[in-house]
């Protein structure tokens, strides 16, 4: 068969199966802020400690390296599922911290490549806390199931 003849063929299947042409989900992005009527550098404690993130009533358990770039924690949840995050960034000046999932249970966070940045602004004698978050569905591919996407 000569090139020509293969190269069609190849386009014809490509055009012909519908599902080729579509591609996958989108990045998802949620960004949320709450005021606190709390000294920053107080919240900033709290949320900058990446070895503890119990103060979150559904948790039942932390376990974390360090609190330094690199460090992973499991957070174990009251309902049995765990998920790994990575410390990927911190910022005491900015008061910015980031993390990344590794490894999550589909169950409790159906989503892929999630990374998220908390950032703690001064605002008198309260504190903005905003939160930032990007991801993918739990399904990668095209036609996910319903509890993945």
């Amino acid at each position: 068969m000569s090139f020509f003849k293969v190269v069609l063929t190849f386009l014809v299947i490509l055009f012909l199966n519908k599902s080729s042409l579509s591609h996958g989900p989108s990045r998802q992005k949620v960004s949320e802020s709450i005021q606190i009527n709390a000294l920053s550098e107080d919240v900033w404690k709290i949320v900058s400690n990446f070895k503890n993130f119990n103060w979150n009533n559904n948790i039942k358990e932390t376990k974390a390296d360090e609190n330094k770039i690199g460090s992973e924690r499991v957070i174990k949840f009251k309902s049995g599922e765990s998920i790994k995050q990575k410390l990927e960034r911190i910022d005491e000046k900015k008061m910015m911290i980031n993390w990344r999932i590794i490894e999550t249970d589909k169950k409790i966070l159906p989503v892929n490549s999630y990374s998220a940045k908390v950032f703690v602004k001064s605002d008198n004698d309260k504190t903005k806390v905003i939160y930032k978050s990007g991801f993918y569905r739990g399904f990668m591919g095209n036609d996910p199931p319903l509890e993945l996407n």
